[in-house]
């Protein structure tokens, strides 16, 4: 079976568009629509069309430009490229054919002589310019390109200024909303600690409950509000690496653990080897470890069971945190690293969060030149394992 000629027609107008389509569709031709020169290009890349079509006036990326990126594809070289137009100013013909047109058929379209235009050129037409005629015009018209792609250029560079400043300014009124929350946080947090300890009078059953679920509320506030204050703090400063015992850093924050997995009725398993000393930033590894047990608690279910292990090596320290929770699926194993990414993305979701915690944690391996690697899959939990290596001391 014989495939029907392909005319490629790269036309904004969807009277021009039917028009054609239905002149040349009668005549045996198969035509495919382009609505601007981006989609025609990628259509040429695809298609392989016997004949362009071209309206010179379409927005954006023009018809004089279309022609000569399409000029430029390989396959391209020699399938006839014809500017359809209503421009008829002096010298569109012209800068058509130095453009890389092949022909100029002015609108409007003449419905009875139009297939046996487009028979012509398929056949071997060609219009050309005489060779002065068209180096002037050649010099003229890449002139003109420069002149059009230095002034994007100027945009985009532009438009790059005003995102770096509101990025700033975001990142500024981050930092500012972090610090001014935290200090009344901080405030409620500590009465509620001492409401809790009993220090400011006896409770009732009933409130002494309700104060337990505000401090548990409080507290997520306060993790939320250290991750984003961290976060904005993390990728302007300089990690200040120490040498440290990690079993100084893991204890409370292990004790921590503890005291939580109860109120959240999960079992909570530690394994933990001696260690050797390690050179880590003090404050990015407490981030680190903290960020990889507020994950696993968060999407476990009461019942659910948290692993935290941590295993010496010559060359590397291992953490690993395992939960049976309610596991993330393949295709976003990557996203989860994203700033701000939640995998349930709905105001409604059931583990709220801000998204900042496992992007900490990649962003203070990579600043440590550790890795990160993540066994997961719905409904079978999750295991994340990171590796800290230990750095070598250059001696003087």
């Amino acid at each position: 079976m014989n495939q029907l000629p392909q005319i490629l027609y790269i036309e904004d107008n969807p009277d021009n568009q039917r028009l054609v389509q239905r002149v040349l569709s009668a005549r045996g031709y198969q035509v495919v629509i382009a609505e601007d020169g981006p989609s025609g290009l990628a259509l040429a890349r695809t298609n392989h069309p016997t004949l362009v079509l071209v309206d010179l006036g379409i927005p954006g990326l023009d018809g004089y430009e279309t022609t000569t990126r399409l000029r430029s594809l390989a396959h391209m070289h020699n399938v006839p490229i014809i500017a359809l137009t209503a421009d008829a100013s002096p010298g569109s013909r012209e800068r058509a054919l130095v453009a890389g047109c092949d022909g100029y058929l002015s609108k409007p379209i003449d419905a009875r002589v139009l297939p046996a235009q487009i028979a012509e050129f398929i056949e071997g037409r060609r219009e050309r310019l005489p060779e002065v005629m068209e180096t002037e015009l050649l010099r003229s018209y890449n002139q003109k390109l420069v002149e059009r792609l230095e002034a994007r250029v100027r945009e985009l560079t532009l438009a790059n200024a005003q995102l770096q400043d509101l990025d700033r300014m975001k990142d500024q009124f981050l930092a500012t909303l972090s610090h001014e929350l935290r200090t009344p946080l901080t405030s409620l947090l500590g009465y509620l600690e001492l409401f809790d300890r009993g220090m400011l009078g006896p409770l009732t059953p009933q409130q002494e409950e309700a104060v337990r679920v505000m401090r548990r509320s409080s507290e997520v506030l306060a993790r939320q509000l250290n991750n984003l204050l961290y976060f904005q703090e993390v990728r302007s400063r300089s990690l200040n690496f120490v040498q440290l015992q990690p079993l100084d850093i893991l204890r409370p924050l292990i004790a921590a653990a503890r005291e939580r997995a109860t109120q959240a009725q999960l079992q909570f398993d530690v394994l933990i080897s001696e260690m050797q000393p390690i050179e880590v930033d003090r404050s990015a590894f407490e981030h680190l470890i903290r960020n990889l047990l507020d994950n696993a608690f968060q999407y476990t279910k009461p019942g659910g069971r948290v692993r935290f292990i941590a295993r010496d090596e010559p060359t590397r320290l291992i953490i690993r945190v395992e939960d049976t929770g309610i596991g993330i699926p393949a295709g976003e194993h990557e996203k989860i690293f994203l700033p701000f990414y939640q995998v349930d993305h709905s105001l409604a979701r059931e583990h709220p969060g801000s998204g900042l915690g496992l992007a900490i944690v990649r962003h203070i391996l990579e600043a440590h030149g550790g890795q990160i690697a993540l066994r997961s899959a719905p409904g079978e939990g999750s295991a994340f394992t990171v590796a800290i290596p230990r750095r070598q001391v250059v001696s003087e």
